[in-house]
């Protein structure tokens, strides 16, 4: 009777064990739809003037009565503008209605409409800019045409296949998980780097599109739900966690190690002068005075473990100290004053040593004279003063004085870094042709890749 209760206490625990691990797994692969969405993409915002055109005879037509404002041959251009309130075609004005729609005559095949002088697929409208007088373009497209006109603006086309297809994945997740991001605008994300850099069929290459077609429905789910797939261009070795960049903590943005060390921007370097440096902080608000001191933690190889910066080392916040008063500055705020490329950097003060020195030297007659001797001696760190605490780089005033700042990596650092996923895919077997899921994998922890559609 005991061993019998016995075992059953062990079976009742073990079902306690694994029955939440066995609801996530069911709930991680619950995520299907029925057919491949559609999206809005906001190409032009308040635009006085559009230029349209297409490669086949179309129609502008009223979006609301269905009535045909006008008739076009193909590749026929069309002025279309908004101004004081009204909408003019080709200078005559229209009871347009909400919006215009561009109606081709053919929309089958690689037909395309053109705005602006760029070529996109699928159906366009004309809409009045919500609270603003100009119009706004959209694109509405099936979202693997639409992604035939992203990844190739994102992720250059001569990289590897495999990372060429992570970023399709990554793009393809990032646009589900930001439909109706713009719907108060009328649409559902935009076209430039605030949501992805979208280009239309005018930026389509073969490479790109391959990568779109041999990922097609493939999607990153983490607990069920596609995710905030961020992309950055290089971590500068180490990516970072959500929580030390947008102050949340998301499961899967965690920092780990990058790859990116063949990156262009993997290394870079700032010089400002302290009186540059204060005038960028007055423009934003920051009235200091004169810069006195930097306060910021040394930079060490991850992962650190300070109040002030981040995982892999990104500033989380710096403080200054001037003439007049202190501030404390988040390292984005600090990032976007001075155009610096990360967060991830380090901070010193330097002061020039000079070129050449004046000495005395006596001939063989006795006669003296003053000779200049030139040198040649690096710049010297300015120190803190000895009770300064760690991280204090104080500044001395004298001409020549210069912060220097050096850093690593481009962009927020969260998620898949692009360079990071080249030379993964560079290093991996190039007859695998499933090794863009591991790329994806390694930089969104915990997390799945499976077809929705």
């Amino acid at each position: 009777m005991l061993n019998r209760l016995t075992i059953s206490l062990i079976l009742f625990v073990a079902l306690l064990v694994f029955l939440p691990l066995r609801s996530e797994a069911t709930q991680q692969t619950s995520y299907m739809l029925s057919e491949q969405p559609v999206i809005r993409v906001g190409i032009w915002s308040n635009q006085s003037n559009v230029l349209i055109s297409a490669d086949t005879d179309f129609s502008l037509v009223n979006a609301r009565t269905k009535e045909i404002l006008g008739k076009f041959v193909g590749k026929e251009k069309v002025s279309i503008t908004s101004k004081d309130g009204q909408i003019f075609i080709n200078g005559k004005s229209i009871s347009a209605g909400p919006a215009i729609r561009i109606e081709p005559a053919l929309t089958d095949g690689d037909h395309y409409i053109e705005v602006n002088r760029k070529r996109y697929r699928g159906t366009m409208t004309i809409q009045r800019t919500n609270n603003k007088p100009g119009l706004t373009v959209v694109n509405t497209l099936p979202l693997e045409q639409y992604l035939y006109g992203i990844v190739p603006d994102e992720m250059p086309s001569e990289w590897p296949l495999e990372a060429i297809k992570a970023q399709a994945v990554a793009a393809r997740t990032f646009a589900l998980y930001n439909l109706h991001k713009h719907e108060d605008d009328g649409y559902d994300v935009c076209a430039t780097v605030s949501c992805q850099v979208y280009g239309g069929k005018s930026s389509e290459t073969t490479q790109a599109t391959k990568a779109v077609d041999a990922t097609y429905g493939q999607v990153i789910l983490y607990d069920g739900k596609p995710i905030q797939a961020s992309y950055h261009s290089g971590g500068g070795g180490f990516t970072e966690n959500s929580e030390n960049v947008w102050l949340t903590a998301v499961p899967y943005l965690r920092g780990v190690v990058d790859y990116d060390q063949k990156s262009p921007g993997f290394k870079w370097e700032k010089q400002v002068t302290p009186a540059e440096l204060a005038a960028a902080l007055n423009r934003s608000g920051y009235n200091i005075g004169e810069i006195k001191a930097i306060e910021l933690p040394a930079l060490r190889t991850p992962t650190m473990n300070d109040p002030d910066r981040g995982i892999s080392g990104r500033v989380k916040k710096l403080t200054i100290l001037g003439s007049t008063g202190s501030s404390s500055i988040t390292g984005n705020d600090f990032r976007s004053i001075l155009g610096l490329k990360s967060t991830l950097f380090d901070i010193q003060v330097i002061l020039p040593i000079d070129k050449s020195v004046d000495v005395k030297i006596t001939d063989s007659a006795g006669d003296r004279e003053m000779k200049k001797i030139e040198i040649n001696l690096p710049p010297r760190q300015e120190k803190g003063l000895l009770l300064d605490k760690q991280g204090v780089h104080r500044l001395s005033g004298r001409s020549g004085e210069m912060i220097i700042i050096t850093g690593s990596g481009g962009g927020h650092g969260l998620g898949l870094s692009q360079w990071g996923a080249k030379a993964m895919a560079e290093s991996a077997s190039q007859t695998d042709s499933t090794y863009f899921k591991e790329i994806l994998k390694h930089y969104y922890q915990s997390t799945i890749v499976k077809k929705v559609y």
